[in-house]
């Protein structure tokens, strides 16, 4: 897995992390709580990066609707 990764998004979300090759989006929350999420189009990682508010996106676009994946070593 080859991610890249954006630090300090914003206050609810601390990092985004994106494998292109396998569509997987990681979100790192407060207190360093990893998100795992596949499959991920590249837009949608995109999109929450550039947003003006992440969090809201984040909550109406990827928690619920995409599904959460199970990563070895990580929660």
């Amino acid at each position: 897995m080859s991610i890249v990764w954006d630090r300090h998004v914003s206050n609810g979300i601390r990092e985004l992390g994106y494998d292109i090759q396998n569509k997987q989006l990681v979100v790192v929350l407060p207190g360093g709580v990893r998100r795992y999420y596949a499959p991920v189009p590249y837009d949608v990682y995109s999109a929450l990066f550039h947003a003006t508010f992440p969090e809201r996106l984040y909550q109406e676009t990827i928690e619920g609707k995409i599904p959460r994946i199970e990563v070895a070593g990580y929660q």
